[in-house]
């Protein structure tokens, strides 16, 4: 099975997973915007540079941090365009494990539409269950602040979308998603190597 990873700073939370795949046999490939620090063994990783995407000063006010929406499809074309020279390169993933949390997530079943796409659903922003709206100190912007969360929200929405499967480390993280969400959705925690 040939099977790619897309993760701004791989491996991140696909260190032990890209590893045992290739250990077993499979193609495994890693895309990412982070220079490789060390080699995994069996994993081919691949480094491609987002694009830049102007200035805050052309900031919407609704565009949440690093340019909001601006920076996610940014990375996300980026990330396509690395995706597509793989596959003239003759790489053809059946399967994408991909982090959607900076937009790299966005184009990959337009460039890869037979293979299946797994998102890593880490975290979705909510104003009554997440990070945000809880601090009386930080609530200036409280009239706006569904806005700026559905905004912060629009890249991982459109990951879940295509996902032909989901996971998340935690049932918390797993229970911020939307509830139509929440049904495609598998816990499975990473990090701890039990072997």
């Amino acid at each position: 099975m040939r099977i790619l990873f897309v993760h701004q700073n791989f491996p991140g939370q696909f260190r032990h997973l890209a590893v045992a795949l290739a250990a077993r046999g499979h193609e495994v490939v890693a895309l990412g915007t982070a220079a490789a620090v060390r080699c995994f063994a069996g994993v081919r990783q691949v480094v491609y540079a987002a694009q830049p995407i102007g200035t805050f000063e052309s900031r919407h006010p609704l565009a949440p941090g690093e340019l909001g929406w601006l920076s996610k499809l940014s990375r996300g074309d980026s990330a396509a365009r690395a995706m597509r020279q793989l596959q003239r390169e003759g790489f053809t993933p059946d399967v994408v494990v991909a982090h959607p949390g900076w937009g790299e997530a966005l184009f990959a079943k337009d460039v890869f539409p037979a293979a299946k796409l797994l998102v890593y659903a880490e975290f979705y922003y909510g104003a009554q269950t997440g990070d945000s709206g809880f601090d009386p100190e930080f609530a200036s912007r409280g009239d706006v602040l569904g806005e700026l969360l559905r905004m912060k929200n629009t890249h991982l929405l459109h990951a879940l979308s295509a996902a032909d499967a989901a996971i998340s480390p935690t049932n918390f993280q797993r229970q911020c998603h939307p509830k139509w969400a929440q049904e495609r959705i598998r816990v499975v925690h990473d990090g701890i190597d039990t072997e």
